[in-house]
């Protein structure tokens, strides 16, 4: 009997998709689920976005060059300017989202064996491509009773051996909303040049942040030819479904080498590409509005998770996540509880356990994720649900 590859069998079912059968189950009895678990925005996409898709006039749709449409390149390169960040058309180049770029710039940097930095908890997708590429994360955890603060130099340094090639920074993060600070970044940047490692700066929630201006780790000038930036359109417009990301180095052998597995997997969406042109070109009039509605929920889902018994919370400064520590021992029979086996007035809720999120095993057993990705009255009912369901779940296990 054949077998899959030792890889397929080590890659992990997402901690975020595999409740689905259970979302599909609760429904069929007529239960309504709010779904916190996913990182899907619920904010209308842009009406320009549509507006290009009708307006497209040509009869066919051919494959785009796997560099990218010119004139798409050239938007994101606007893009860019405004945060003090000037690009030449070779320092970009579009991805299938910025899963596709996560991927590419692990594959340009490490070979089999070889090591990355990560900051736990963190966006599980790193560790299923890592696994994919046969490359080893190595993990630093930052704690949520420490606000997930970075912890020092040399602590970080002692992580680097031989094998080290790059250092990974998700900043605004998931899953935690952790905002990093200018100290923390120049640390990394620093580190980067010392040991002469790149480091990967997944910027995808760059403008969803609490406190601040919005800024990119490009327009850093220390270590510039160690940064390789990974992005997406998913977040800040609102369109996760459109499957357009970039990656953006200035350095050229990343670059080149990008190039050629982009190449290889041929291209981007044609139609997408440019539609998205007047988004990238004019952000500001999309992105501000939605930065300040979800500063308005995280505030509302903070206060009403510090107010439940024995819940500890971390405040969000970034992205739309809320990392949340619950009385229980195990947070994903909870949030099996919840979905299969709680209900009130015929309402529950889905959220993510956050074991999956760590490396280092035994961690984050009785953590969650929590995306408030819904309006705030649902919000509201939501967390209420919650408030409930852990009271039941305590006493069923009495």
């Amino acid at each position: 009997m054949p077998t899959v590859s030792s890889r397929g069998q080590k890659v992990i079912a997402s901690p975020i998709r595999k409740f689905f059968p259970f979302i599909q189950e609760a429904e069929k009895k007529g239960i309504k689920v709010y779904k916190l678990n996913t990182g899907d925005p619920d904010l209308s996409v842009p009406a320009s976005f549509f507006g290009e898709i009708r307006n497209y006039k040509n009869k066919n749709l051919p494959y785009a060059p796997s560099s990218g449409i010119r004139e798409h390149i050239t938007a994101w390169q606007k893009y860019y300017k405004q945060f003090g960040v000037e690009l030449e058309p070779e320092n970009i180049i579009p991805t299938v989202g910025c899963a596709e770029a996560i991927y590419l710039a692990l594959l340009a940097v490490a070979d089999v064996g070889d090591e990355i930095l990560v900051f736990e908890p963190l966006y599980v997708s790193y560790k299923s491509f890592a696994i994919m590429a046969g490359i080893k994360l190595v993990p630093i955890t930052l704690k949520a009773k420490d606000n997930f603060t970075l912890p020092a130099t040399e602590f970080i340094e002692s992580k680097i051996t031989s094998r080290t090639k790059a250092i990974v920074v998700i900043n605004p993060d998931n899953p935690t909303g952790k905002l990093w600070n200018d100290i923390e970044l120049a640390s990394v940047l620093n580190i980067a040049r010392k040991h002469n490692l790149f480091v990967i700066a997944d910027e995808t929630y760059r403008e969803i942040r609490f406190k601040g201006i919005p800024t990119c780790l490009l327009a850093n000038k220390i270590a510039k030819e160690n940064i390789i930036l990974v992005d997406s359109v998913s977040k800040r417009f609102s369109m996760p479904g459109v499957r357009i990301g970039c990656v953006v180095s200035y350095n050229k052998e990343i670059m080149d080498t990008i190039l050629k597995f982009a190449q290889a997997r041929l291209s981007v969406g044609t139609l997408e590409q440019y539609a998205l042109i007047p988004l990238l070109e004019n952000s500001k009039k999309y992105t501000e509005p939605i930065r300040l509605e979800y500063k308005k929920r995280s505030e509302i889902v903070f206060q009403m998770l510090s107010e439940i018994k024995d819940v500890f919370v971390a405040r969000p400064l970034g992205a739309f996540y809320i990392n949340a520590t619950l009385p229980v021992n195990s947070a994903e029979e909870f949030v099996k509880f919840m979905i299969k086996d709680f209900s009130l007035n015929n309402e529950t809720i889905i959220i993510s356990p956050m074991s999956d999120f760590y490396i280092t095993e035994g961690l984050g057993i009785n953590e969650v994720r929590i995306a408030y990705v819904l309006p705030v009255e649902k919000l509201k009912c939501s967390i209420d649900i919650l408030s409930h369901g852990l009271k039941a779940y305590k006493n069923k296990n009495l």
